[in-house]
């Protein structure tokens, strides 16, 4: 539902309270009944998304309905709070203090609130960041995308229906509101941002420092293809990859590398598979280009072969493979961009040339998709995450992160919550150390002494004066702290007698 953000921040203090007060458990559930529900081809909102968002974004309705499905289909309950395990070692730490082996409890707090500021290049961007606050306990407010305010809109709206409990928990804005200092109030204590690095900057600029800022900005994925694996389903595998959403995603693999001293034929080969693979492709899950992008496919496949690739495209501007060989053409794709089911195939002579060549954009690397055999796939990695990549993983799997995968090199459940550490209340007793317990006579204080000690009271004498007769030898009785009050009854029955 929609609201004015006067509304919604009178709502906020409403419902933040009902939200804290639920278990968790009972929080996961209620979200993966949302997720069956939005799985289910009948559900009314599920239909009307998969109506209206072809009308609003370039994806076909196969595109859009397979995106829905890899969305609600992990979020289970039990995967959810496995998560939470894992991201925080306890998921009852978000219900109550929890005692770790050093004696100390430990609670985890999610933020007050947080704002969620989306972008609209991919459908479904989002909906993990919101069951990942609900889970942490945190409402959320979102800002969607004038491009595509529907289904976070439709998103919360259904919780209302599907789960009471979580009602108004998340609350949409008008896609039209910008005055983001407006929403930055006291209570909101994370700001989740979607876009490019500009936006990120300019919302950064307007948080206050105590704020936590979780930055989702521009991303690059990359495939890399030994050349003993250019085999058809390789292909299958990466026109997959590139097909699922038109490379507008920071897990689209915009540049393949095919890495081997025989890389220039094997791409060559592999080129003319993956050309085949993505016409096989376009077939189940169809583009849905507006008339500048085909003019921008159009332009890239020009400037491409202007620069020396080998260029193999669709009839119409479904897809497009730029084949680059040689020293001309190893420096040609840097030069253009990627878009709607585009790739640059480059060809290298080793994996420490492709390791030279991501360095640069190593703080804009998301994902590599990998074809080789595992023992270069291991050794690839610590290179790959020295560089900055936060996700390594097979082709054909690049554009289905499974939910528990760290966007950014970072989960959000584990950026949302702060620590609070209980310890032990054990207050020291009134007295500490030894107390004096008696002071008196040497003859006395020896049969005082051999009392004590008989009942296992440890004592410590100490000799002085008195100091009206120094002839007067005085004696100091000392026991500890703990077995004073002991040590005093023992002394006054024996006084007593």
């Amino acid at each position: 539902m929609q609201v004015t953000i006067i509304e919604t921040l009178k709502r906020l203090e409403q419902v933040r309270s009902v939200l804290r007060s639920l278990p968790v458990a009972d929080i996961a559930t209620a979200l993966e009944r949302i997720a069956r529900y939005w799985l289910n081809e009948a559900a009314p909102e599920r239909r009307q998304v998969l109506t209206e968002l072809p009308q609003r974004l370039p994806f076909s309705r196969p595109v859009c309905e397979r995106a829905l499905n890899a969305l609600f289909e992990p979020m289970t309950a039990e995967r959810m709070l496995r998560l939470l395990d894992e991201q925080l070692g306890d998921r009852r730490v978000l219900d109550a203090f929890v005692l770790r082996p050093n004696g100390v409890r430990r609670k985890a707090f999610g933020a007050n609130a947080a704002l969620l500021i989306l972008a609209g290049n991919i459908p479904g961007i989002g909906i993990w960041d919101i069951a990942f606050c609900l889970l942490c306990k945190t409402p959320v407010l979102v800002k969607p995308s004038s491009d595509e305010p529907l289904l976070p809109s439709l998103f919360a709206q259904s919780l209302a229906a599907v789960a009471p409990e979580l009602a108004d928990t998340v609350v949409t804005l008008l896609p039209t509101e910008t005055d983001i200092g407006a929403l930055l109030t006291d209570a909101v204590e994370a700001v989740i941002v979607y876009g490019t690095d500009e936006t990120v900057a300019t919302v950064k600029r307007q948080v206050l420092a105590k704020v936590r800022v979780i930055e989702r900005g521009h991303r690059i994925s990359v495939a890399i293809i030994a050349e003993e694996f250019t085999d058809e389903r390789t292909a299958e595998l990466l026109a997959l990859d590139i097909a699922r959403f038109d490379q507008r995603g920071c897990l689209s693999p915009q540049i393949c590398f095919v890495v081997g001293r025989g890389a220039g034929d094997a791409g060559q080969e592999l080129g003319q598979k993956l050309a085949k693979a993505l016409e096989r492709v376009s077939a189940e899950l169809p583009t849905n280009l507006r008339e500048g992008e085909k003019a921008s496919v159009a332009q890239f496949r020009l400037t491409c072969e202007m620069l020396g690739a080998t260029v193999l495209a669709s009839s119409d501007a479904s897809w497009t493979v730029a084949i680059w060989d040689g020293e001309r053409g190893t420096e040609g794709w840097r030069k253009v961009a990627c878009s709607a089911r585009v790739v640059h195939l480059v060809a290298m002579p080793s994996l420490s040339a492709v390791m030279d060549t991501l360095r640069p954009m190593g703080k804009f690397l998301q994902g590599v998709a990998l074809a080789t055999d595992e023992a270069t796939a291991e050794q690839m990695a610590e290179a790959l995450g020295q560089i900055g990549a936060s996700r390594i993983c097979p082709v054909g799997q690049l554009q289905a992160p499974p939910m528990e995968w760290s966007q950014d090199g970072k989960h959000l459940v584990a950026e949302l919550v702060r620590w609070c550490d209980l310890e032990p209340i054990a207050l020291p007793p009134k007295e500490s150390g030894w107390v004096e317990v008696f002071c008196g006579k040497e003859e006395r204080a020896l049969l005082l002494r051999a009392a004590l000690e008989g009942r296992g009271i440890p004592v410590s004498l100490q000799s002085e004066v008195d100091p009206t007769d120094p002839t007067v030898p005085l004696q100091r009785l000392f026991v500890p702290a703990p077995y004073a009050d002991d040590a005093r009854q023992v002394l006054a029955t024996l006084n007593d007698h």
